[in-house]
């Protein structure tokens, strides 16, 4: 099959133009060269999260992968045959599981492929969702669309040390199934985690108590709130806030730093969350950047309404359409936006 040549620096121009590229390379059996990753950052090029990332989708599908260094501006990927398998992998940094698993999942469910994977380095991180986002909002939002996955953290990893312990099982996917969610029935109660280590529980309280607060303030209903001490390496907190139902899918995180407060920490997430719910959404932003580009290969058209339109998301579905032939728009529904996937030839 011809090669594949995608510009890394097109829109968003970051790692998820090279993680989508690389898991259609995977699902459809095309080969594909990506220039210019992340041309448009300050430190340009592979970092570590991409580079482990990329040797595990090499050694799932036993596929041939040039320039997947870290640092490395082009990457060249000949995928091979996915097969059931087992594996471990130390990202030896805080690098990010969860932005791992966000490329590795889909690339070999839709290969038809099941898959055990052990992860060790950060799962609560900058710049990636938190673990208890993956796990609660994610996971289910692949199930809708036929992937299977569970995953589960023994410990966490924060900067810089990392070494936060994930397993991650992966079913194969039969078939895609699109979307219809573009309107949703009801507000349905939101649900506040908060995490943190090697810190005072206090912690971990005060950043819940902050995300109820504002949460009620907006006249969100908060059905279920916990506070809790987790191993970890380093010191680090994390707070979560989700709904999941039928009809909507709404998740918003933040995570602790040095000088930071818990306080902050809690009102970030839960401003977030509460502009996402009030647009009327039945998908935040960050899952439509994950989910989306698969439904191009469904069997049907899918919509979904979101609160905006993320530059994210606009380059993961570029992708989707240079691979698939599919086509998608974006219109403006309410307080929201609606986008369409209208798949082509190429469907699972």
């Amino acid at each position: 099959m011809e090669l594949l040549e995608i510009d890394g620096s097109h829109g968003e121009g970051g790692g998820q133009i090279l993680r989508a590229a690389v898991a259609f390379s995977i699902i459809l059996g095309r080969p594909v060269r990506v220039t210019k990753v992340r041309a448009g950052r300050s430190n340009p090029g592979l970092r570590p999260q991409h580079a482990s990332a990329l040797k595990i989708l090499r050694e799932v599908c036993g596929g041939r992968l040039e320039g997947g260094e870290v640092g490395s501006s082009t990457i060249t990927f000949h995928p091979g045959v996915v097969e059931a398998s087992t594996m471990k992998v130390d990202l030896a940094t805080a690098a990010s599981i969860t932005l791992v698993l966000q490329a590795v999942v889909p690339a070999a469910s839709l290969s038809g492929s099941s898959l055990d994977l052990e992860l060790v380095g950060g799962t609560d991180v900058p710049w990636s969702p938190t673990f208890d986002y993956f796990a609660s909002v994610v996971v289910p939002a692949f199930k809708m669309i036929g992937i299977g996955c569970r995953a589960e953290a023994s410990k966490r990893g924060y900067y810089p040390k990392g070494g936060g312990a994930v397993k991650a099982t992966v079913e194969p996917c039969r078939r895609v199934a699109p979307l219809e969610l573009a309107e949703r029935g009801s507000n349905p109660p939101a649900s506040v985690v908060s995490r943190c280590g090697r810190l005072p529980a206090h912690v971990a309280e005060r950043q819940a108590q902050a995300a109820q607060s504002y949460l009620r303030g907006q006249g969100i209903e908060v059905e279920s709130a916990t506070a809790s001490q987790v191993v970890s390496d380093s010191p680090g907190s994390s707070v979560l806030i989700s709904t999941t139902r039928a009809d909507c899918l709404l998740g918003s995180d933040s995570i602790g730093a040095l000088g930071k407060s818990a306080e902050s920490v809690g009102l970030g997430a839960a401003k977030e969350f509460a502009a996402a719910y009030k647009s009327g959404a039945c998908l935040d932003v960050h899952l439509s950047d994950t989910i989306a580009p698969f439904l191009s290969l469904a069997g049907t058209d899918s919509r979904i309404l979101l609160p905006r339109v993320s530059e994210h998301l606009k380059t993961s579905l570029h992708v989707a359409s240079l691979f698939t032939g599919c086509s998608y728009d974006f219109a403006s529904q309410g307080k929201g936006w609606a986008a369409s996937i209208r798949p082509a030839k190429h469907k699972l």
